[in-house]
């Protein structure tokens, strides 16, 4: 296994069809590899059991652009999707790794319909905001799409 592909299991950022991880991959990866949630594999991503669809996006930056981008995305992406008729909210997870931060925005939304009022006839690609190129080193062009079967948070 190269030291690429490594380190992206590693981190936690690839997730792939079952017939990818073949035995001998498995063998080299981290013992928790079995934990990673798959997408839905479907291509009209349905609502799971809670009702809903979790779309996730990742993206990463400089950690000095970090603070900078945070904001914007704050400023300008997030409360696109928040008035986007069907969204059922929006959660920003930011991981701070060496000179390099990681964002993953996990929308839930209530139907594929809502999604793509939001993302367009192409849902799985990326929304990339006008901005985020002066920011971010690395966009995955596509996004996931998971049925959501439950959530559950203790409020503060």
């Amino acid at each position: 296994m190269s030291r690429t592909t490594r380190r992206i299991l590693l981190a936690g950022l690839f997730a792939a069809p079952a017939a990818l991880l073949s035995p001998a991959l498995l063998a080299e990866s981290p013992p928790d590899l079995g934990l990673l949630a798959l997408p839905n594999a479907s291509a009209s991503p349905r609502p799971g059991a809670a009702g809903a669809i979790g779309r996730l996006w990742r993206g990463r930056t400089l950690a000095a652009k970090a603070d900078a981008y945070e904001k914007y995305l704050l400023a300008s992406g997030i409360p696109l999707v928040r008035r986007t008729p069907g969204n059922l909210g929006v959660t920003v997870m930011r991981r701070d790794e060496g000179n390099e931060t990681e964002f993953l925005v996990l929308s839930i939304w209530e139907s594929l319909d809502a999604i793509k009022r939001f993302a367009g006839k192409d849902y799985e690609k990326a929304v990339i905001l006008p901005r985020d190129r002066r920011y971010l080193i690395s966009v995955e062009p596509t996004v996931r799409h998971y049925a959501l079967e439950r959530e559950e948070r203790t409020k503060k």
